[in-house]
């Protein structure tokens, strides 16, 4: 894993024990599945004992929801932070994209993770932090589109708000296998085009 994915696990105060935890977890939800890992492979992987792991998290359920919440807090605020208000609807696009596709590129497995678990832990997330979705980033950007007529008219936002987020949540799936030639990074420009040429004037 790469020094970028140790960084978005980090917390103020959390001990290298806690860390190395939440890095072998996250691993291994996404190599292997929630329901097919235990406890015990994560006190393996991470070199501490159950007993260790149950210092921080008072279950696997607690841990999965716990480390799905910073992941999907840090895809967030990547995400939102690419955004300007002084910037056109496609220079957004794009750097929402190359955000994105940093993310992809520096941190596969949590993206991931967000994407294949979100139906399972969104419902238990604090009111708080489901105020902030990647969905109301890509929201917020499509109705700039809109309020500056770089949409054509009619579009349905629902379906350009879908067509993006299924697209980079794809794009993390082939890289994961493999599939993508090159780095997310680079794909960037293509992905921003192809989205415009459905949607634009």
């Amino acid at each position: 894993m790469s020094q970028a994915s140790d960084d978005l696990l980090l917390a103020e105060g959390d001990p290298p024990s806690k860390r190395e935890v939440l890095r072998c977890a996250l691993h291994l939800f996404v190599r292997d599945g929630l329901c097919e890992t235990s406890i015990r492979d994560i006190a393996k992987a991470s070199g501490y004992t159950n007993p260790a792991l149950y210092k921080f998290f008072e279950s696997k359920e607690a841990l999965a929801l716990h480390l799905f919440e910073r992941c999907h807090l840090r895809l967030v605020s990547v995400t939102r932070e690419s955004q300007r208000p002084d910037r056109d609807f496609e220079a957004n696009l794009n750097a929402l994209l190359g955000a994105f596709a940093r993310m992809i590129d520096d941190n596969l497995e949590a993206v991931l993770y967000v994407n294949d678990t979100l139906r399972i832990f969104w419902p238990k997330l604090p009111p708080s932090t489901k105020r902030c979705s990647f969905l109301n980033v890509v929201r917020d950007l499509l109705v700039q589109g809109v309020r500056d007529r770089a949409l054509r008219r009619g579009t349905d936002v629902d379906l350009a708000l879908a067509t993006i987020v299924g697209a980079t949540a794809q794009v993390a799936r082939m890289a994961y296998f493999g599939e993508l030639k090159g780095s997310a990074a680079g794909h960037v420009k293509g992905l921003g085009a192809l989205f415009l040429r459905g949607v634009s004037k």
